[in-house]
């Protein structure tokens, strides 16, 4: 037999948890720059676009970084890096962008390289 318990009080609660990362957007963000002719001379100006933003299209610090993260920790091989990111994140990104992040990581890691030997706060201490 069935019997109703809509107005018994709740004695305790069972929980249980379910952990997930939320799905991958990828957010386009776009950068104008104003084209405007002087009406004086007709010489055409051109704004410039934030220093970071090089190409017409280009990847964000993020996948860079990730793609980088791929090859140089996990040791992943540059053509599994954009199968990975083609299967997971529909980003299609070649084997030579992650070369190229990589090459310009390399260069700016430079200075801090060549500063480790001088003396500076990252020396390593006994506790």
């Amino acid at each position: 037999m069935w019997h109703t318990l809509e107005n018994v009080e709740v004695e305790a609660y069972e929980r249980r948890q379910v952990f997930d990362i939320p799905p991958v957007n990828l957010i386009v963000t776009e950068h104008r720059s104003q084209i405007k002719s002087c009406p004086h001379c007709g010489k055409l100006n051109k704004d410039d676009f934030p220093e970071t933003v090089k190409y017409p299209v280009q990847y964000g610090p993020n996948i860079l970084a990730s793609a980088i993260y791929c090859k140089n920790y996990q040791l992943i091989p540059y053509k599994r890096i954009s199968e990975f990111f083609d299967d997971l994140m529909g980003i299609k990104i070649c084997p030579a962008t992650v070369i190229r992040a990589e090459k310009d990581c390399f260069q700016n890691l430079e200075g801090f390289e060549n500063d480790k030997g001088e003396d500076n706060n990252f020396s390593c201490k006994q506790f």
